[in-house]
Parts: C-alpha cells; structure tokens; sequence
C-alpha cells in the first residue's frame, strides 16, 4: 500500500475545518511524509478552503498511552506556541527536524563552503 492509498484509509470521511462539510480523499494531497508524520494539504470544494495539516500515522492507542502521564497543556502553553509561530521565520523543515539533524546539516555546509571534509 503506497502512501497515497494509506492517505485515505486513514482520512476517509474527514470533514473540512472551516464549514466541516466532507472533504472527498481525492482532495486531500499528501505533501510530505517524514518517519510516522503526514503532511497535507486539504482542499475543500464545498467552501473552497485550503487548510494544512498533518497526522500522525501510527495508532491513536500508543500516542494517548505515550501520552498518558505527561503534564497536561495550559492555556500558556497555547499562547506560547502562538506567539513564536508568529514570530518564527524559517520553512516548515526548520521548524519540525530534530535539532541534531538541523546541527549535521550546518557543519556539512559550512565544511563546503571552507573546502574542509567532516
């Protein structure tokens, strides 16, 4: 099964965002996919939104049992993360890679750019 076939079993019936009618899978596009994480972009013909989005492509059972013990999201939490989002400059990539990737990335184009090896 290829992505865009896991894509719509795992969206069917997915309602838009905005007006919450029923966005059809043929009108959901996978944009990226990085490790167990889905991105999209959902285009709505009943309202003709464009939303993006991800999912999670593992089972909802785990990522709650995962999660079960964790410090719950404040209020603060929320208007933390909305005032960085607004403020943050970078692409998507920059924002989701691991930190360490991102570092590994730096040091082979700065080693390109000097002429060095790693």
């Amino acid at each position: 099964m290829g992505p865009q076939d896991r894509l719509g079993a795992l969206l069917d019936g997915m309602g838009c965002t905005v007006c919450e009618e029923h966005v059809p899978v043929e009108r959901i596009r996978l944009l990226a996919r990085r490790d167990d994480l889905l991105f999209l972009q959902v285009d709505c013909p009943a309202c003709g939104s464009t939303s993006l989005g991800f999912v999670a492509d593992e089972p909802v059972a785990s990522e709650a049992d995962r999660l079960a013990d964790g410090t719950p999201i404040t209020s603060d939490d929320v208007l933390d993360m909305h005032a960085f989002l607004a403020s943050w400059t970078g692409d998507l990539g920059g924002l989701v890679r691991p930190a360490a990737a991102q570092r590994a990335r730096r040091a082979g184009r700065a080693d390109r750019r000097t002429g060095r090896s790693a």
